[in-house]
């Protein structure tokens, strides 16, 4: 089957989904601002867009002429599209009264309160209703194409990690390694770093979220290194933890512990489970190993057009049922303020009771340099 044909006939699926949402709702069509979300119903990478979907699946794209030749090669299929000529709110006002449609749904997330006044305002005759991730909610089941583009993105990100390890010297910074690992996220055929590369070494390995310093490695430290690439939009999130010559007992110690409760934590990534059940399972040998207080964020998320999915109060990730082919990741950690931190971070799919590792760079042991 050609590519632009397989492409077809999941978007079409796609939309079928969201279209069914729309109805449920009682609607006639959604007004969507995200980037991912037009993205994911029309292949169109650009920014500054705007998509309208009716219930009957009608697609009409608002953009501009910067990306006219980008929108007509890369988004198959029977698409209105849009040029716009003025502001975004009285162009999107112009083409719903060209449409039969009397509610309308708006994504809240992104319309500012004047915007969604506005439009109000300019439409007496359409009822609007602000809503929570319709198309979120769709694209938590991964189809064909997105997992073949998730895993391409994990083997990139894996591929790139190894190529670091031997820069990892006394006196080299953390930002170095992460600049480099950056780079080689691109050379390796990615799009580039899905977020802020973290490089967290010695008592800075505390800091969940420590991204690369100045700081430099020294000998016998750990270093935390949290990373992912970008490819064809999906992105990889991992995470491995490192040492630099021999550590504090404490630290291989606490390593061990991580790695334990992150197997415990995948085996608990089966269908039909909360992803409250999985965080139990994880941090529950921590807080036995007597290191509960140092574990505090969640256990994982879930991965996909973007970094951080099902973890909004909208679809809050401890209240998720796992479904096949939705892709998370499990990444427990403990983190010893001023001595240093540990986190194993893998991305899971979710296939029935056998929960498959995407990632799978060596963990059982640490991996001393």
């Amino acid at each position: 089957m050609p590519a632009n044909q397989e492409l077809l006939m999941l978007l079409n699926k796609r939309i079928k989904n969201v279209t069914d949402e729309i109805k449920d709702q009682n609607a006639d069509a959604l007004l969507i601002f995200n980037q991912a979300n037009y993205r994911y119903l029309t292949n169109f990478t650009g920014e500054e867009a705007e998509l309208i979907l009716t219930k009957d699946g009608d697609r009409v794209l608002l953009s501009d002429s910067r990306f006219k030749d980008q929108i007509r090669h890369q988004a198959p299929g029977e698409l209105e599209v849009v040029m716009q000529t003025m502001d975004n709110i009285k162009e999107i006002s112009h083409q719903l009264q060209k449409l039969p449609v009397k509610k309308v749904l708006v994504e809240g997330e992104f319309i500012s309160a004047s915007q969604f006044d506005t439009l109000v305002e300019q439409n007496p005759d359409i009822e609007f209703v602000l809503c929570n991730e319709l198309v979120e909610k769709a694209r938590t089941v991964k189809d064909e194409l997105e997992l073949k583009a998730l895993q391409k993105a994990i083997d990139i990100s894996m591929q790139s990690f190894k190529e670091i390890l031997p820069l990892i010297k006394p006196g080299v910074t953390e930002k170095a390694i992460g600049a480099k690992l950056d780079y080689l996220f691109k050379i390796n055929g990615g799009e580039g770093p899905s977020f802020e590369t973290i490089i967290a070494s010695g008592y800075r390995g505390s800091w969940a979220h420590g991204v690369a310093s100045d700081k430099k490695i020294q000998e016998g430290e750990l270093i935390v290194i949290d990373f992912g690439s970008f490819y064809n939009g999906y992105t990889a999130d991992i995470t491995r933890t490192v040492a630099l010559g021999q550590v504090d007992s404490e630290l291989e110690k606490i390593y061990r512990i991580v790695y334990e409760a992150q197997k415990r934590g995948i085996e608990a990534a089966v269908a039909g489970h909360t992803g409250a059940d999985i965080d139990k399972a994880a941090r529950s040998y921590i807080t036995e190993q007597g290191y509960g207080e140092f574990f505090g964020h969640g256990i994982g998320h879930g991965i996909g057009l973007e970094i951080h999915e099902l973890c909004t109060p909208a679809m809050p990730y401890s209240k998720e049922v796992m479904k096949d082919n939705m892709a998370i990741t499990v990444e427990p950690g403990i983190y010893l303020p001023d001595k240093g931190g540990v986190r194993i971070e893998d991305d899971i799919l979710i296939s029935g009771k056998d929960p498959i590792t995407m990632s799978n760079l060596p963990k059982k042991e640490l991996l001393v340099l």
